[in-house]
């Protein structure tokens, strides 16, 4: 056995600066934490090559006395905690004191500080964790870190390190972190001698954002009103649903003023976006949290980017409230943006020789999409499965409605086109049926969300207080000009869009996406998750995190569907299950159950949604379909008076919008 003997300091400080020294953007970090916690108001940063042979930090903070100077680079030396006490309530983003050491073991160091008030400053200069000039010297007030030569004498970390331009990336990127946590500070950003970045300081949430998403993104982003629930509060600003991104790279989270990586808050933030984006795409925004420092533990990663919380659940319950109410105070309509059209030049005419024009035949009309007798079949039998019953079908003259609002003619008329529940004049070409609309839906969690919602008081901290939409009245109006909001349809486009017209602008409809997004949320708000009791039990095998998630949340589990027993150490006997499921499909989907419970996502299975989705797209009215004129006036305006309809149960839009104004500005008629 090699013996063992003890490594010497340099040796270890090599060891430890690995754990909180990654790259130049991690040296960053660590020092504008401390110009933070010294109370800065301004601080710059400059790099050359990525901040490998030059990173300069820059701040007008409290600056360190002569006597303190050298202490500060010795390892767990700060000023910032002294008892065990102080590290169950953190306030400051640096405490460790390992970040001056470990950087100083890597690199030559120059401080320059100077405290406010004094004559004269201290200059030390550090290399490799030996300090080789401590002298007087003239600075400003404050205290200027210069990093050179970065790993300079650990080659092994040196070529782990990327090109420069993607090390300069992340550096830039820690800077807009620190502008986003804290808007009254100013902070610049200097790479090989120019300015990539400025912020203004003032403390607006809101001009420090738009300094980091810059104005195309700052263009979809919406306010997060204050929100507190009991001592969690949550503000910010998030990205419109018709506007995702392809990745995650724009959730920026911050807690108390510190910038996190937290899959909690990410799994909160987008169930709050559920049946409202694409999938496959990721909303972006800026969500700042602020709780009680006894309720949050950061000292749990080296880097400090990861934290604890001690209460989980209400966390999620408050970022996903704030987040959902944000979205649901908003229209979320695309506004088409006129764009500056070029005019091309003239050609030059050549004579050419005249030519007869061709008389080409009229195209003769395509037939409309019809169902077959097979689909509908099929719609039945998917609905008997899911226990969806079909809504009473009401006779009005020569005609029916069927579920999700669809028209089927009498006799033995082939199904062509579908009626969305408002009412139209009984004098149109067609007679329709006459149906109450239904009242807007309020803002309430379903049964799943409630079960991760505690019953706390929200406050949203707003100059007014928010009133309640009214819920539409119940009674059937007379004539459609009664229940018609102000926008007028004037025709359609490829049988496919609809077009009309308000005091605003243009108005263009999805025909096809705004049904089916009707009669999805009806279905949602009816359909109850039918059950089966199975012959045999399935033995569902599970992890030890997922088997107490799923024995310690039985009630939640079985408002899902599923009625499940241990059965063996890490087994369950699941013996019953949603009907629509197929016994080889219960293993997986209960283990997606017990993931999102672990993840304190709601455990609705996707199969539910997805069954919805399809019954929706089969009984909506398809693209190209001839749709009278009543027909398309009665879905536009339960578009624009309900605004649950704002996109498609898959996440595509259902309605834009292209301003008078815009329009006018493609026609020249105002100014660019």
């Amino acid at each position: 056995m090699p013996v063992i003997h003890e490594l010497d300091s340099h040796m270890s400080d090599l060891i430890a600066a690995g754990e909180v020294v990654e790259r130049p953007s991690s040296v960053c970090k660590e020092l504008i934490e401390n110009s933070i916690d010294a109370g800065a108001t301004q601080i710059t940063v400059e790099i050359e090559h990525g901040g490998i042979s030059y990173l300069r930090i820059q701040d007008n903070g409290c600056g360190m006395e002569p006597a303190d100077a050298p202490t500060a680079f010795l390892r767990h030396a700060t000023s910032k905690i002294r008892t065990k006490e102080d590290l169950a309530a953190i306030g400051t983003l640096g405490f460790r004191g390992e970040a001056l050491a470990a950087i100083s073991a890597v690199s030559r160091v120059d401080l320059f500080t100077k405290q406010k008030g004094t004559l004269e400053g201290t200059h030390l200069f550090v290399e490799a964790g030996t300090v080789k000039v401590n002298e007087s010297a003239g600075c400003p007030d404050g205290t200027t870190f210069v990093i050179r030569d970065l790993f300079y004498n650990t080659p092994a970390r040196m070529k782990f390190l990327k090109k420069d331009f993607t090390e300069a990336g992340y550096v830039v990127s820690v800077v807009e972190h620190a502008a986003e946590s804290h808007p009254e500070i100013a902070f610049r950003c200097i790479r090989d001698g120019k300015t990539v970045f400025h912020s203004p300081g003032t403390g607006e949430l809101q001009q420090a954002v738009f300094a980091v998403f810059g104005r195309e993104l700052s263009r979809n982003l919406i306010p997060i009103p204050p929100v507190t629930m009991e001592d969690v509060r949550v503000h910010g600003f998030l990205s419109k649903p018709h506007a995702p991104r392809a990745n995650r790279s724009y959730q920026h989270f911050f807690v108390n003023g510190r910038f996190i990586k937290s899959k909690l808050i990410q799994a909160a933030m987008e169930e709050a976006y559920r049946n409202a984006i694409i999938t496959g795409k990721f909303p972006y925004g800026c969500l700042c949290i602020d709780l009680p420092l006894s309720q949050v533990d950061v000292n749990v990663h080296p880097a400090k980017t990861e934290v604890k919380f001690a209460f989980e659940k209400k966390i999620f319950s408050a970022v996903y409230t704030a987040c959902k109410g944000a979205l649901a105070a908003e229209d979320n309509v695309p506004q088409i943006r006129a764009a500056e059209i070029k005019t091309p030049r003239p050609a030059v005419q050549e004579s050419r020789p005249e030519r007869k024009p061709v008389e080409t035949p009229a195209p003769r009309p395509s037939a409309a999409p019809q169902r077959s007798e097979a689909d509908a079949d099929r719609l039945d039998r998917i609905r008997r499965m899911s226990g969806l019953s079909r809504p009473s079908e009401r006779t009005s003259g020569a005609g029916t409605l069927s579920a999700g609002g669809g028209y089927r003619t009498g006799g033995s008329a082939p199904r062509r086109s579908f009626r969305p529940f408002v009412d139209v004049d009984a004098s149109d070409e067609e007679v329709l049926d006459t149906v109450s609309k239904p009242s807007l839906p309020l803002e309430e969690p379903t049964a799943e969300q409630e079960t991760l919602l505690p019953e706390t008081e929200v406050q949203i901290e707003t100059p007014e207080p928010v009133s309640e939409p009214e819920r539409v009245s119940e009674e059937i109006p007379t004539t459609l000009e009664q229940a018609r909001p102000s926008a007028k349809v004037i025709g359609s486009c490829f049988s496919t869009y609809i077009l009309a017209e308000d005091a605003d602008g243009l108005i263009l409809i999805d025909k096809h996406a705004a049904h089916e997004r009707m009669i999805f949320n009806e279905l949602q708000k009816s359909a109850e998750i039918p059950t089966q009791m199975l012959l045999e039990p399935v033995v569902v095998e599970l992890t030890s995190e997922e088997f107490a998630a799923v024995t310690g949340n039985r009630e939640t589990v079985e408002a899902v569907g599923f009625r499940a027993e241990p059965f063996g150490r890490h087994s369950i006997a699941v013996r019953e299950a949603p009907a629509y499921l197929e016994a080889a499909e219960i293993p997986m989907t209960m283990s997606e159950v017990a993931q999102k419970l672990l993840d304190r996502r709601t455990p609705m299975p996707d199969k539910r949604d997805d069954l919805i989705h399809m019954v929706s797209c089969k009984a909506a009215i398809k693209g190209g379909w001839e749709t009278s004129t009543a027909e398309l006036q009665a879905i536009c305006d339960r578009v624009i008076s309900d605004p649950d309809i704002a996109c498609c149960p898959h996440g595509r839009p259902v309605m834009v919008r292209l301003t008078k104004y815009e329009l006018d500005k493609l026609f020249k008629r105002v100014n660019q």
